[in-house]
């Protein structure tokens, strides 16, 4: 006979509510946020013919003289820390990916160890073809 699920309290009901806390307060934050449309009707947006990407490359290395529209800063702050979280995401797939053989990393593309075959190089076998200058052979 199964029995229902039962509440530990003690070291693993911390994290456990500071995760329901973080969803709260995602939760209010989503809801309390206008979505208007970003026209330029409605004063957000960018005109017609400025590509964001240069507005945000001019921001970036501070050649506000090049800049048509201003207050990029923000929208720089987000792109860099995306970079910074996938940077993150990458090292650790990296870190994950890694594998080990009792204890010790393998390389995927190692040198070292058993070769197929005998030990030494072996003599390079050919198709049979002819000789392309006419020669003969020797």
């Amino acid at each position: 006979m199964t029995t229902g699920p039962k509440l530990r309290l003690g070291r693993t009901l911390v994290p456990g509510l500071l995760a329901v806390a973080l969803f709260a307060v995602m939760a209010l934050v989503v809801v309390n946020t206008p979505f208007e449309p970003m026209t330029e009707a409605a004063g957000a947006g960018y005109p017609d013919g400025i590509s964001i990407t240069a507005e945000l490359g001019y921001a970036l290395f501070d050649f506000t003289e090049l800049q048509e529209v201003g207050g990029t800063e923000p929208f720089l702050a987000a792109v860099l820390l995306v970079a910074v979280a996938l940077d993150a995401a990458l090292d650790a797939s990296l870190v994950l990916a890694k594998r080990e053989e009792g204890g010790e990393p393998v390389a995927a593309l190692s040198s070292t160890g058993e070769t197929s075959g005998s030990a030494g190089p072996q003599p390079a076998a050919t198709d049979g073809g002819e000789r392309s200058d006419g020669g003969e052979q020797r």
